[in-house]
């Protein structure tokens, strides 16, 4: 059973950690009130305040990746697993009823009343969560766990913490290890977090935030540090402290987590930290960690309309470490970074001269350093059989290189050729010395029907050989081989030859989402069949594939570096702004089955959808009609769920008409050039139905 609190809490922890990525944790409010009741030797907090222009862009944003069935399918499960005390049954259908209504941001907010325009935190206290969340309506929040306990059999508590009443519920039975689940909500605040055994009347008025800790988060002055030190603003502050999570399991004593983690150590192992772990590899693997104390993260300027900027750090506190990690660093080119002016960027910072030297280094401080426990020796030997020198051969081929970066601009599938009718991209590859990696590409059966020109002019390659009609431009501009096709490239690189080598970073991604989506569509549909997945026919992969990038964020770029502070990488996140177009379903049909033939389908029928929320369903072979549906239909976002009033069918047309079962089901509405299309998710799989207009 408290297998299933975890994962209540992960899914909860993982929704507020992704809430803040894709931006929801914007501008407005301040930590300051929330951070005063977090205990300043927290190993965990992610706080802030949600800017409501951004939550409104993310609402039809999807929270979880899997489809309605898979969905259906796991909840079921979690009602069948484990024992079936009133305890299991009420953390089961807790987390099923957070499964259920996590498909979206918006619909998670809207079930359980959430405000994400108020403060609200994530952290630990010692061991336990804390969940602390603004509410605009206190019985839209209650009322799935009155729910829950109306349907387990698990009756709430009112706890008295000296003036205060909490709510709280028995999760296990053993009084002398007892867990319970405690909530509060009080002036527009949830407090969310649990009772443990060892908790005394101080402990739980501290978890509920009745009381202030001896020192909190906002006494210590860590989050004013962090937000200083990495340039973050107060909208989101968040860490994992890696080290005091360390000292935490390793150092009994050493801080809240400590305090109630050794005891629980104790009791299920029979044996102390101390009697299972020598005290050298405690001290020595503390004092590992400690050399990458915090992983921080937070928004870097105010959010502005549909746009946002975060970063995270890996802090890294070893001077040798960093200087030999920064020897890496190469050279990123410019185009690759664009992200506005590309479906897809990839680019890679490394300067191929410092890898072996670089690489050298950081393996013999490892080797060579003084370790005491036996496990660090073992990793020690083991590391000394495996020498980085071995890279020296690759490293040889690629002297003088920097990085590399690839830009796809734009790309027009042919239905029919197997090379695209129009592509529009540069791959680009930083050098100060072409000439190694030109001859190992000579050496190549590839390279010896091609010739690139090293005398800074562009030459036009025949690449017929490979597929009929295709070509590409290549040569060497400045620094940098090139190779290409496409008005937009040759912008690029018209640019790229002015381009330095001076080091910029490790590696950066961009994606345009919607853009990407539109290529996923104009995969033909030959193609497109290829892409079962063993579960979904490629036609339904595909159409899933498209419908998956359209939901996501307009387009996101990510740069990664090294820098004095550690391992940085910076985001920056653009939203689609507007919504969607509507789609309307009303008017009559010719129903198309297109789960197993992409393109033309096979007819499965006629439908007559009405303005008035009613619909009637057909399906007829050449002499006559074998089966009739009535239904009422509802669209909630871009699903319409329709619900069968009654249904009759029959074998034959001499048979007389029988009653059939009435089934509800519900789809996800597509866009599509002729009317539309519903891909429904049912209990024999997905289908894929296109509705054309009569």
């Amino acid at each position: 059973m408290q297998k299933w609190i975890g994962a209540g809490v992960l899914v909860v922890v993982a929704g507020g950690g992704l809430a803040w990525q894709q931006g929801w944790l914007g501008a407005g409010g301040s930590p300051t009130e929330m951070a005063a009741h977090v205990p300043a030797d927290t190993v965990m907090y992610l706080g802030g305040s949600a800017d409501p222009g951004l939550v409104q862009l993310m609402r039809d944003t999807p929270l979880m990746p899997v489809s309605q069935s898979e969905l259906s399918e796991l909840i079921q499960e979690l009602h069948n697993a484990g024992e079936d005390s009133p305890a299991a049954r009420f953390a089961r259908h807790l987390l099923a009823d957070l499964l259920t209504h996590s498909t979206t941001y918006g619909t998670l907010v809207d079930h359980y009343g959430f405000d994400l325009a108020s403060p609200q935190a994530i952290y630990m206290d010692g061991l336990v969560p804390v969940i602390r969340i603004g509410v605009t309506d206190e019985a839209t929040f209650w009322a799935p766990l009155d729910e829950a306990s109306a349907a387990s059999g698990l009756s709430s508590t009112d706890t008295q913490l000296g003036d205060t009443t909490v709510r709280t519920w028995r999760l296990n039975p053993e009084d002398d290890r007892s867990v319970d689940l405690a909530i509060r909500v009080k002036d527009g605040v949830a407090t969310i977090s649990f009772f443990i055994y060892s908790d005394d009347l101080a402990a739980k008025r501290l978890r509920m935030a009745l009381d202030l800790p001896e020192q909190s988060l906002a006494d210590s002055g860590e989050l004013q540090e962090i937000q200083k030190t990495y340039g973050l603003d107060e909208s989101m502050t968040a860490f994992i402290h890696l080290e005091r999570l360390a000292r935490g399991i390793l150092e009994p004593g050493s801080n809240s987590l400590a305090h109630q983690l050794h005891p629980v150590i104790q009791a299920s192992s029979g044996k102390s930290i101390e009697q299972q772990l020598e005290a050298s590899c405690r001290n020595e693997l503390v004092a590992l960690i400690a050399q990458m104390p915090r992983l921080v993260a937070g928004n870097t300027g105010p959010t502005s309309g549909s746009e946002l900027n975060s970063r995270s750090v890996l802090e890294l506190k070893n001077g040798a470490v960093v200087e030999n990690l920064s020897k890496l660093r190469g050279h990123i080119p410019a185009h690759s970074r664009e992200v506005d002016n590309q479906i897809l960027g990839l680019g890679l910072g490394l300067n191929i001269d410092n890898l072996v030297p670089a690489t050298t280094a950081l393996w013999n401080q490892f080797t060579q350093a003084d370790f005491s426990c036996p496990q660090l020796v073992s990793a020690q030997q083991q590391m000394a059989n495996v020498s980085p020198a071995m890279m020296g051969l690759f490293a040889g081929m690629a002297q003088g290189t920097s990085g590399a970066g690839f830009s796809l601009y734009d790309l027009q599938l042919s239905p029919t050729q197997p090379i695209p009718e129009q592509y529009d991209f540069l791959l680009s590859i930083a050098t100060a010395n072409p000439q190694p990696l030109l001859s190992l590409l000579s050496s190549t059966p590839f390279g010896r029907m091609i010739s690139i020109p090293q005398d800074g002019s562009l030459k036009e390659l025949d690449l017929s050989f490979v597929a009929p009609g295709m070509s590409v431009n290549a040569g060497i501009q400045g620094n940098h081989i090139v190779v290409f096709k496409g008005e937009k490239a040759q912008q690029a690189v018209d640019k790229i030859g002015a381009e330095s080598l001076d080091a910029n970073g490790l590696n950066s991604l961009s994606i345009n989402y919607p853009r990407l989506a539109d290529l996923v569509d104009q995969i033909p549909a030959p193609i497109a069949a290829q892409m079962d997945t063993g579960t979904e026919t490629g036609c339904v992969s595909q159409v899933q594939l498209s419908e998956l990038l359209r939901a996501q964020a307009g387009s996101i770029g990510y740069h990664s570096d090294i820098n004095a502070q550690g391992w940085v990488t910076d985001m920056d996140m653009r939203l689609a702004t507007g919504n969607r177009d509507a789609i309307d379903p009303v008017g009559n049909f010719v129903v198309v089955d297109k789960t197993f033939e992409c393109e033309v389908g096979e007819e499965a029928g006629y439908e007559e959808i009405r303005k008035d929320g009613t619909g009637r369903y057909v399906y007829a072979d050449t002499d006559c009609e074998l089966y009739q549906s009535n239904y009422n239909w509802s669209i909630e976002g871009r699903t319409m769920k329709i619900n069968t009033i009654d249904a009759q069918s029959r074998e034959s047309c001499a048979q007389e008409w029988a009653p059939a079962e009435a089934t509800n089901s519900q789809c996800l509405l597509i866009s599509t050039d002729n009317g539309f299309r519903c891909l429904f998710d049912g209990e024999q799989g997905k289908t894929l139905l296109h509705y054309i207009p009569e």
